[in-house]
């Protein structure tokens, strides 16, 4: 009788086996849910160049705001220009520069990971521009807009 009860164990045993592999294939998949999307940051020379840029220039005196879907060019004498704002490819120059470029129909503005003076005030910028407009080129600073909304010490 021992025999016939280890049989059963063990038959038992593999029959709860085979249904637990059944059910588990019936049973849905659970899916992981999807990743938020997070913001793209790009960099350059450390400052995030998605984020509101102000791009200055002397000799003529010219502006670029930077905001989140807008560029705003302000030359003195002059009607403000708005330009869509595209998205900056970052890449490296020949010589090991790194550098971001924004190009549309309209405008093209590369910056520069390299420290620039405005000529005039003495002031330092993390960033050199050029803007093309046209035929006109433009060249300047560029800083994040939060930095030159700070008071100065």
């Amino acid at each position: 009788m021992r025999r016939r009860i280890g049989l059963t164990v063990a038959g038992l045993a593999v029959a709860g086996l085979g249904l637990g592999l059944g059910l588990s294939a019936c049973s849905p998949k659970v899916e992981k849910p999807p990743e938020p999307e997070s913001q793209r940051v790009d960099t350059l020379g450390g400052i995030d160049i998605n984020a509101p840029l102000s791009v200055i220039g002397t000799e003529p005196f010219w502006g670029l705001t930077l905001k989140e879907d807008d560029m705003i060019l302000v030359r003195p004498g002059q009607e403000d220009v708005v330009f869509p704002r595209h998205m900056f490819e970052v890449n490296k120059d020949k010589d090991g520069a790194q550098r971001a470029e924004l190009i549309s129909n309209e405008i093209s503005l590369t910056l520069i990971a390299q420290k620039c003076s405005d000529g005039m005030s003495g002031r330092t910028y993390p960033l050199t521009a050029e803007a093309n407009i046209g035929d006109e080129i433009l060249k300047g600073c560029a800083l994040p807009t939060a930095s030159m909304e700070k008071p100065k010490p």
